[in-house]
């Protein structure tokens, strides 16, 4: 697998009709508001990485991909927590993650731990969905810290309000981590604008087809071999 800094203006362009793409199916279905600009500056202005299969038929497609910025480049999404006590170089904020490969997600946060390792890293901040459903179990080893925070950039598809939880890794607990993804192997190249690694985790990539469809699909056949058969 790789992971590639994207640079080229059609790249970037097919990252974000991704991410779009991605909300509008995750769970209940989410975008953002008409005012909102904090995804245009994090797009714009933060670091957009993405997922390939080197080794498949088509090593070009994106898989999965997410934006990253320290925050000496600008301000984090909000307030707290506060992380002044760490250069603010140090301090890198994730998120827009998608995936449009079963199991992509996992395996970009898996990408993302030996990138944070590179870019030496004192501390990762993400603002995972709380609710109305909880993505935040996916992020092992990070702090939760305060309360769940109203995001008031974007709202589900039925226009119901959305909730965010602050999470921070830092210190021995993303020591650790780091060092966890780092040992599987990995291999930095092109001034470290991309990133190859051994896969841990399998990945499925159905192509556009809603994986719920596909199970569907399987249970049918397994529920059904005679007219299969005939």
């Amino acid at each position: 697998m790789e992971l590639r800094l994207l640079s080229a203006e059609a790249e970037k362009r097919a990252f974000a009709q991704s991410l779009a793409q991605a909300r509008m199916t995750r769970g209940a279905g989410f975008s953002e508001t008409r005012r909102s600009l904090v995804g245009e500056a994090h797009l714009a202005f933060g670091r957009l990485y993405a997922l390939f299969d080197d080794q498949a038929p088509e090593p070009d497609e994106m898989l999965a991909g997410f934006a990253i910025h320290d925050l000496a480049t600008f301000p984090q999404s909000y307030p707290k927590p506060d992380l002044t006590y760490l250069p603010p170089e140090s301090v890198i904020e994730c998120g827009e993650l998608w995936a449009v490969a079963a199991g992509g997600a996992r395996l970009a946060r898996h990408a993302g731990w030996i990138l944070a390792g590179i870019l030496q890293a004192k501390a990762l901040l993400v603002y995972p969905i709380l609710k109305p459903w909880n993505l935040s179990y996916m992020y092992k080893g990070f702090e939760r810290v305060g309360n769940a925070i109203e995001w008031p950039y974007a709202r589900t598809l039925d226009d119901g309000k959305i909730f965010v939880q602050a999470m921070v890794l830092e210190g021995e607990a993303l020591s650790r981590t780091v060092a966890d993804a780092c040992a599987i192997g990995y291999e930095a190249l092109d001034g470290e604008r991309r990133i190859r690694f051994t896969s841990p985790f399998p990945i499925c990539n159905w192509r556009g087809e809603q994986p719920v469809e596909a199970t569907r699909r399987q249970r049918s056949k397994r529920k059904a071999p005679a007219r299969e058969a005939a």
